[in-house]
């Protein structure tokens, strides 16, 4: 049989197109023939007329049997008999028909041809004998000459020849259907790659030697390099590598090659089998041992070639379909489809050792990426993931389970909230910028009583929110108390958002006075709410929730115009006093900030050098980058800012001078040590001095008792606030207070 050269033409079938000129006959093994006749000068006549005799090149084997049962152990003992010349009578008159119905149908052999032979034609009428038996011709022996048993030979061999064909072909296809029937059941592209490489070798009868190379485009679509996807044999350390690394190979030469003509080919010692993609991810499929020229290189085997090229394109579609849904478009981790499925797989098998699920969630992320872009927060929503996986080992499974937030899971020694928030603390360097971020965690043990993973990621989420409530950097993990806490701060958000939409938040105001003349010289803006039934909520309990939900926005903003308003009418009556007003890192994130305080300074008619706005030392510092051109902004408008509780956060002198504060308020904290004998006041000297040394004013918030103001007075504090001189006083009560003579202090030693 002669090798076909293999093409493939356009998007259509691949096709074997047979070399030019007809196929030269090759000479292979006998005939076999089985001469059935009780007398044996007429087996010797038959051997004589045909002795040397090549019919469709190839010689003849004569066999021989005197009889039915002689005839039936030879056919039983050589499967190849191909052609049965039988005599119709020997020691019966219907023996021959009778062996014939024995062949056929007890011994089911319907390969074999039969000839029927008689000296005694009237003894089984011809037409008779075609119609009721299974047989290829009837002859009277007197008729076949040598030439005429030629004849009659050469069409029977024909015809064994088409059922050998045939029967083949059946073989073959049934062996491609149950091979293409086991690659359909493959989910992955490597186990389908598995799969044909050992199911085409059995097809070939080689070893399983071969390589499966996919995975990658062809040039014109983007050029992705292909892969070794599967390997086995002595090519398995192959496995994954790229085909351009391993191009000395002869093996992935001739894959390479079958690449570029996109037709399969014989090379490198093997064959190999060139699978189209209409998505443009072709693959080609290497065996060794493989030589040109074998059966199976037909228009059937061509068939399964193009099944199985459709079969791969099915399988990525089904890849695809799982990357979507259990992947992590951005970050290319896990989702949470496929962080629930892997709970569920370790509460359905718990493991040894304690296993907990730790959500990851970045503090202020949104106000970052409403500040930079998507851009900017894509890249760091990569360097996070990046870092989480770097550090989890393999025992651990990081996701991402929402757009700010990861999760871990794994052994509870793996998955202590410290140590991956170190991971966090160097900022994360994006197109020049220096971006500082912190996570808060919440966590549960899976052995909880969770049942599923859903319910394990709700508990994780519960304690999470509890944390989010205690701060940036905090850790929760789920209790019922927790739980119950959750549910209490739901019930108050809702309240809150009412609150702000009727109109039930208003604002204070604490005076901040000099030192030591007791004069009042700004006022600082505080919120507050009164509940319906006139009952006043904590700004320690709805503060936090604002800012967590992203309330504060609109809060900080109304805050933000109505006490530019009640300040600017304060400077109309004769008080032309500094306005403190709180910003909080989700607001000084928003990106219109700017132009939202000149638009509230424009329409309440308050000088821009009336406004200060105070930002805590962790806000101030945590993303320097970030914050200090912002407010840079801010102070050129002629805007002052001022240093909240400051001493608690992690300053540096280098962006404290950056941000060249005009004000740094020392927190309560560090002033009620004031009160003691002796000692108790070396932190607020030391940031007093070290306001001095940045040509900075202090004001020291707390301030309770006589002694000390006294003490702030002699360490050089300038200015003052606190329930000494007076508690927050609403809008309607400041011009009384006002009118009040300054409470003037003692004059420091």
């Amino acid at each position: 049989m002669s090798h076909p050269e293999w093409t493939e033409e356009g998007d259509g079938p691949l096709l074997f197109a047979a070399e030019s000129g007809p196929a030269a006959p090759a000479t292979g093994e006998a005939w076999t023939v089985l001469v059935v006749d009780d007398e044996p000068d007429v087996f010797a006549a038959t051997c004589l007329a045909l002795r040397e005799v090549e019919i469709l090149g190839r010689p003849l084997r004569f066999l021989h049997a005197s009889g039915a049962a002689e005839a039936l152990a030879l056919l039983v003992a050589h499967p190849e008999i191909a052609v049965i010349l039988l005599d119709v009578v020997m020691d019966s008159e219907s023996a021959g028909l009778d062996l014939v119905a024995r062949i056929r149908g007890e011994f089911k052999l319907m390969k074999p041809r039969i000839i029927l032979r008689t000296g005694q034609p009237g003894y089984a009428p011809e037409m008779r004998a075609i119609r009721d038996y299974d047989i290829n011709d009837y002859r009277i022996k007197s008729e076949l000459t040598r030439t005429r048993l030629f004849t009659v030979l050469t069409a029977a061999l024909r015809s064994y020849q088409t059922l050998e064909a045939v029967e083949a072909n059946r073989a073959d296809l049934q062996a491609l259907l149950e091979a293409q029937t086991g690659l359909l059941a493959a989910e992955t592209l490597p186990a389908f790659a598995e799969g044909v490489l050992t199911r085409m070798a059995a097809l070939f009868r080689v070893p399983v030697e071969g390589v499966f190379c996919g995975g990658g485009r062809r040039a014109s679509d983007g050029g992705e390099p292909h892969r070794v996807v599967a390997a086995t044999g002595h090519y398995a350390k192959w496995t994954w590598q790229r085909i351009d690394h391993l191009a000395a190979e002869p093996p992935i030469q001739a894959v390479q090659k079958a690449l570029a003509d996109r037709r399969s080919l014989h090379g490198g010692g093997g064959l190999a089998l060139y699978l189209p993609s209409r998505t443009g991810s072709d693959a080609v499929v290497w065996l060794a041992g493989i030589e040109r020229g074998h059966r199976l290189e037909g228009g059937l085997f061509a068939m399964f070639v193009q099944s199985t090229a459709v079969a791969a394109d099915g399988v990525r579609l089904v890849e695809r379909l799982r990357e979507a849904a259990y992947v992590d478009n951005l970050t290319r981790l896990a989702n949470r489809s496929a962080l629930v499925e892997a709970i569920d797989d370790l509460l359905h098998d718990p493991p040894d050792l304690p296993y907990r699920l730790l959500l990851v969630d970045i503090d202020q992320f949104s106000e970052i990426n409403e500040t930079f872009g998507d851009r900017i927060g894509d890249a760091l929503l990569h360097g996070v993931a990046a870092r989480l996986e770097a550090g989890a080992g393999s025992a651990v499974r990081v996701a991402r389970v929402a757009n700010d937030t990861f999760a871990a899971v794994g052994p509870r020694e793996a998955l202590v909230p410290d140590d991956w928030a170190r991971r966090m603390n160097m900022p994360f360097e994006v197109e020049g910028l220096g971006i500082g971020l912190s996570v808060s965690f919440g966590g549960v043990e899976l052995d909880a009583g969770c049942r599923s993973g859903g319910e394990a990621i709700k508990m994780a989420y519960s304690a999470l929110k509890r944390a989010k409530q205690a701060g940036h950097r905090s850790v929760a993990f789920y209790s019922h108390e927790v739980a119950n806490e959750i549910k209490e701060r739901t019930r108050l958000l809702h309240g809150l958002r009412a609150a702000f939409e009727q109109q039930r938040l208003f604002l204070v105001y604490q005076p901040q006075v000099e030192a030591g003349s007791g004069r009042t010289i700004a006022l600082e803006a505080l919120m507050r709410w009164r509940t319906e039934d006139g009952r006043l909520v904590p700004p320690d309990r709805f503060i936090p929730v604002a800012e967590q939900s992203g309330l504060i926005k609109d809060l900080g903003a109304w805050a933000m115009r109505s006490a530019i308003a009640q300040a600017a009418a304060l400077h109309a009556a004769g008080h032309a006093l500094r306005l403190a007003v709180n910003v909080s890192m989700n607001q000084l994130l928003v990106p219109d900030f700017k132009r939202m305080v000149g638009e509230a300074l424009a329409a309440g008619g308050l000088p821009a050098t009336a406004l200060e706005l105070e930002i805590t030392e962790s806000v101030a510092m945590q993303s320097p980058d970030v914050v200090l051109p912002k407010l840079a902004a801010l102070k050129a408008m002629g805007v002052g800012v001022a240093i909240d509780d400051f001493g608690t956060g992690h300053s540096s002198l280098s962006s404290l001078e950056k941000l060249a504060p005009d004000r740094l308020k020392i927190d309560r904290s560090f002033i009620t040590g004031l009160d003691a004998e002796t000692g108790g006041d070396s932190i607020a000297a030391m940031i007093i001095e070290l306001a001095r040394s940045l040509g900075v004013k202090v004001v020291a918030e707390g301030v309770e008792t006589a002694r000390q103001r006294q003490r702030l007075q002699a360490l050089g504090c300038h200015e003052l606030q606190g329930y000494l001189f007076a508690r927050p006083l609403a809008v309607a009560d400041l011009p009384d207070w006002l009118a009040r003579p300054p409470m003037a202090g003692e004059a420091p030693p």
